[in-house]
């Protein structure tokens, strides 16, 4: 079902280029996060809707070391923990407050300057969601201190006037080249503006410029995973289903909040036995979030995770106002697998995944690659691209598309293995919306950086 009301696209549209620090094209390394932040703090008040801008007013400062993988250790000597939030941004948890902030940058036509060692005003809280402050950051000591990076975005608006076709000659050159899985052809894309095609695979907004790679296996998590079963999935544990049914994002660039609340959903189904199955509202994360860009993008990490646990979720779908006070389902921890971004593999998901229930993880790929057309089978990329029938490519845009992984397996003839993925295109698309990719290769980066949020099932 469409949650995104085609009355509202525009107006969601319009909402993320009026969101203060909306777009985050920023492109912040590891390397150029570490080390020693200045964090200026406002007067702190009850108001989790205060918005954080230029015009902020700050009275305090707390010195913060970030230290590697993920430890954080303020100018009083309290410990947290810190993460890169994809290549946006950092969250930090210190002396019982929690900070997160987009990584500052400036655009001149469409290039990008990333500013690492500062970051665009953010939000902070106590760790029961209470005594909020907007702050800002500015990094005083580490590598690369006043050394800008430069990248050019690409121009998502000279998609308007073109729309995506599908060659058959195409679609019959990728299942020549291999024979693991199907390509087939979707009338419903033929025709579709390229611009709406860009925000089905996950909008402009959500475009992550270096996926990490997996984590080492330790000795330890090879001995957990070597103890679960060959294959999971938990659509049918002891033949019953805690999956909620597959979704139609519509082309708004909404992936992030489907699979974030498709997580949702399933863990909550989970902890209560199968006794409790909420549909939840995508469309008031894509309408109500600081944390996300509307329908230009998102990622998981800040909706399954810090929109979960700061503002809850809601089977309440907003019109034109944001309602926090609704009846709401709260995230009560959240991270990524592995603890930190960079610290996820593939036995460690798997662990997750089987211990907790799905996990919601992000894909990458080029709007004109050929994952758009699986039908069936195990899916890995062919490098096939989809090109007009006067033989041109449709354009090459990196996209990054969030989906939801329910179980695993493998495939006795082939002796392939492979992740079982819920997308959000509809039950038409796919195997009834679902596909199979290879496992334990790290295919389209879905072992990079995999989410997990353990839920509240009692509302408030």
């Amino acid at each position: 079902m469409l949650r995104i009301r085609p009355v509202l696209l525009a107006l969601l549209v319009a909402a993320y280029v009026r969101r203060s620090g909306a777009n985050t094209p920023a492109n912040c390394t590891y390397e150029e996060i570490v080390g020693v932040w200045r964090f200026s703090e406002s007067s702190q008040t009850a108001d989790r809707m205060e918005v954080c801008d230029n015009g902020t007013i700050f009275v305090n400062n707390v010195t913060v070391e970030l230290q590697y993988p993920n430890i954080a250790v303020d100018e009083f000597g309290h410990k947290g923990t810190w993460t890169m939030v994809y290549n946006q941004g950092f969250e930090v948890t210190v002396a019982d407050r929690k900070y997160y902030a987009f990584s500052d940058y400036k655009i001149v036509s469409y290039v990008v300057t990333s500013l690492c060692d500062r970051t665009k005003p953010g939000w902070s809280h106590d760790i029961e969601g209470k005594k909020w402050a907007c702050y800002q950051g500015t990094r005083v000591k580490g590598p690369f201190v006043g050394a800008n990076r430069t990248h050019t975005i690409a121009d998502s608006l000279a998609l308007d006037h073109d729309v995506f076709r599908q060659d058959p000659a195409i679609i019959n050159e990728i299942n020549a080249v291999q024979n693991s899985w199907t390509a087939k052809h979707y009338p419903q894309f033929e025709g579709i503006p390229l611009t709406d095609m860009h925000r089905l695979h996950g909008g402009p907004a959500s475009t992550i410029y270096s996926y990490p790679t997996p984590a080492d296996v330790t000795q330890e998590v090879r001995r957990v995973a070597d103890t679960l079963p060959e294959q999971f999935d938990w659509r049918n544990v002891s033949g019953v289903n805690y999956v909620t049914s597959v979704k139609y994002q519509g082309y708004c660039g909404s992936c992030y909040a489907y699979g974030s609340i498709g997580m949702i959903e399933a863990r909550i189904k989970v902890l209560t036995n199968n006794t409790l199955t909420l549909d939840l509202s995508e469309q008031d994360v894509v309408q109500c979030s600081h944390y996300s860009q509307a329908c230009e993008g998102g990622f998981p990490y800040l909706i399954a995770g810090k929109y979960g646990q700061d503002y809850g979720f809601t089977t309440d779908d907003p019109y034109l106002e944001c309602t926090p006070d609704t009846k709401r389902y709260y995230t009560a921890r959240y991270g990524y697998v592995g603890g930190y971004y960079g610290g996820c593999n593939e036995p460690l998901m798997r662990a997750a995944l089987v211990r907790d229930g799905p996990l919601t993880v992000s894909v990458k790929m080029a709007l004109s690659d050929d994952f758009v057309s699986y039908g069936s089978g195990i899916y890995g990329p062919t490098g096939v691209r989809h090109r007009r029938p006067n033989g041109e490519y449709n354009p090459w845009i990196e996209v990054n598309h969030s989906v939801l992984i329910v179980g695993y397996g493998s495939d006795a003839q082939t002796n392939k293995t492979y992740w079982i993925v819920k997308n959000s295109w509809g039950d038409w698309w796919g195997d009834k919306g679902y596909f199979k990719v290879d496992r334990g290769v790290n295919a389209m980066g879905i072992e990079s950086i995999a989410v997990e949020a353990i839920p509240v099932p009692i509302p408030k």
